[in-house]
């Protein structure tokens, strides 16, 4: 009887593991509102949800951290730029009304490079 053949991993299956990677490292970091309290606000909550208030003024940096799969809501029009742990960056002009849905993302730091204050509403798995 013939052996099978070694299973090929699937994209699928590859997608799994770096999910599980990005949780992975995403767990070893604060969460956004214990690493800047003064930036990130619990609002409300209760077993299932987190609703966190945020607010960056021009020039302000938050500290390293990290989220779990969440969902965001733009207040205000906000030019931010979002600088990951190997030193890399990337801009973002999310507009007033904008909503977003995310998987987990792992530890980076976002900064206001514009000129007014970039204010959201973030929603997190408690």
């Amino acid at each position: 009887m013939a052996k099978p053949l070694a299973r090929i991993p699937t994209l699928a299956a590859l997608s799994l593991g770096f999910f599980a990677l990005c949780t992975a490292q995403a767990q070893q970091l604060p969460r956004s509102f214990v690493a800047s309290p003064d930036l990130y606000k619990v609002i409300a909550q209760n077993e299932q949800y987190k609703v966190i208030s945020v607010t960056w003024k021009p020039g302000q940096r938050d500290t390293l951290h990290s989220h779990p799969a969440n969902a965001v809501y733009y207040l205000t029009d906000c030019s931010l730029r979002i600088h990951a742990q190997d030193g890399t960056f990337r801009d973002a002009q999310p507009k007033a009304g904008a909503a977003i849905v995310q998987a987990p993302i792992p530890g980076h730091v976002l900064e206001n490079i514009g000129a007014t204050d970039c204010r959201l509403v973030m929603f997190e798995p408690s």
